[in-house]
């Protein structure tokens, strides 16, 4: 099977959650004797773009179109960029259509540009898969960074478009395929795939031989919050505050926070402001540290605004369910990710606005660490079932092949 990915962000891109997802998907459907043809993203300012044990797989064939590295804030810029990007990659989709069977697109708000690139050349002969990872403009809308109604109504109307050129679209959550079906997409044509862990690398790491304990410098004495990922948008550091503020006169728990992103500053700003020592700032670790960063803390926190949960997923629940870690998280009430992590005894779960509720269950955790471990087991077990790189590899291959079969080449 010939597969041809499109491809949004470039592989080295940083912070860049998708890089794992990307590089073990590519991995496996090489390792099974597929053949990749890989259009994607040379960013300025990256040396490199393509992992070097691809370039050297036979089986493996890449163009890389040259584009500026334009900042997440500067939306009108990027999004034009992505347009062009499109445009740009006209050529090589010509060049790679005849040779690929099925066309995987990868998540991007100007998707529908990569897609309407790929029909042109495809026509209805060949499947094209589209895997959202966020949806836009919903989650941006979300988080507040798009608060003009008329530009929430253009881009919602230009989504539906690609949503209506797609013949199958890969939603990375229940929540969010019943988002895409109130946006008017049918149920038949949307499939669910989590963003899974990679069973093969990431797994707890021991106290004693944990490297991320040594760097930062963490002791047995205190009990630490973690939250290790990217502090955009959608992340609601607020919750953070309020809950750490409930909880500072407890010298022993420490909210750990670790990464970048576009709210760091003011994030840093508002702690400073309030002299909240219980909660530090530690930068960016890289991408082999993964195990021993979740690994290192006594349990995660992951606060997300409201309406987030649906238009976005946080991709971090897999990989601490992997390193045997409790979850303690906020986000909508009802939403079936709360559900997720409160009926399958991974955390704790709350809505938006309960500090409160989230302070007392990390309290609670923290006098009780027999009970923090063992949500930490049981987080293990339901991940490997429903999170694990093997698990949902599975499922991409087999959607990969019912598209082959459906397109007429066998």
């Amino acid at each position: 099977m010939n597969i041809l990915y499109f491809a949004s962000v470039d592989f080295y891109q940083k912070p860049n959650p998708s890089f794992h997802l990307m590089h073990s998907m590519i991995t496996d459907l090489l390792e099974s004797n597929n053949k990749i043809n890989y259009v994607g993203l040379a960013l300025e300012g990256i040396e490199q773009h393509i992992p070097i044990e691809f370039i050297n797989n036979p089986n493996f064939s890449y163009d890389l179109i040259d584009m500026p590295n334009t900042k997440k804030s500067s939306f009108v810029k990027r999004y034009i960029d992505g347009i062009k990007y499109a445009v740009a990659a006209k050529k090589h989709i010509k060049k790679m259509i005849n040779d690929s069977d099925v066309i995987f697109i990868q998540s991007s708000p100007t998707a529908l540009y990569n897609i309407s690139v790929v029909k042109r050349f495809a026509k209805d002969s060949k499947k094209i898969i589209y895997n959202v990872q966020d949806m836009f403009p919903g989650s941006s809308i979300a988080s507040g960074v798009m608060p003009q109604k008329w530009m929430q109504i253009v881009f919602s109307s230009l989504q539906k478009i690609a949503y209506r050129k797609s013949d199958i679209i890969v939603a990375i959550s229940d929540d969010m395929k019943d988002k895409l079906i109130e946006q008017g997409v049918p149920n038949e044509k949307i499939e669910v795939i989590v963003n899974w862990f990679d069973d093969r690398t990431v797994s707890e790491v021991s106290w004693d031989t944990n490297r991320f304990v040594k760097i930062a410098n963490m002791d047995k004495e205190h009990f630490y919050v973690q939250y290790a990922g990217t502090m955009g948008y959608v992340f609601d550091y607020h919750m953070i505050i309020k809950v750490a503020e409930i909880l500072q006169d407890d010298s022993k728990i420490i909210f750990q926070m670790i990464g970048e992103g576009s709210q760091k500053q003011e994030f840093v700003k508002t702690v400073k402001e309030k002299q909240l020592n219980n909660i530090v700032f530690l930068p960016l670790q890289p991408q082999d540290m993964v195990s021993d960063v979740y690994s290192a803390c006594s349990t995660c926190i992951i606060p997300l605004k409201h309406g987030v949960i649906g238009n976005s997923v946080p991709s971090k629940a897999g990989l601490l369910m992997a390193c045997k870690r409790s979850i303690v998280t906020s986000t909508d009430k009802g939403s079936k990710y709360n559900s997720m992590i409160k009926d399958n005894g991974i955390g704790f779960a709350f809505g938006d606005n309960e500090p409160e509720k989230m302070a007392e269950a990390i309290l609670k955790l923290s006098e009780n660490t027999e009970l923090c471990k063992h949500m930490g087991i049981k987080g293990y077990e339901f991940g490997h079932k429903l999170y694990s790189r093997a698990e949902n590899m599975k499922k991409y291959v087999d959607l990969f092949e019912r598209m082959l079969s459906e397109g007429g080449r066998l």
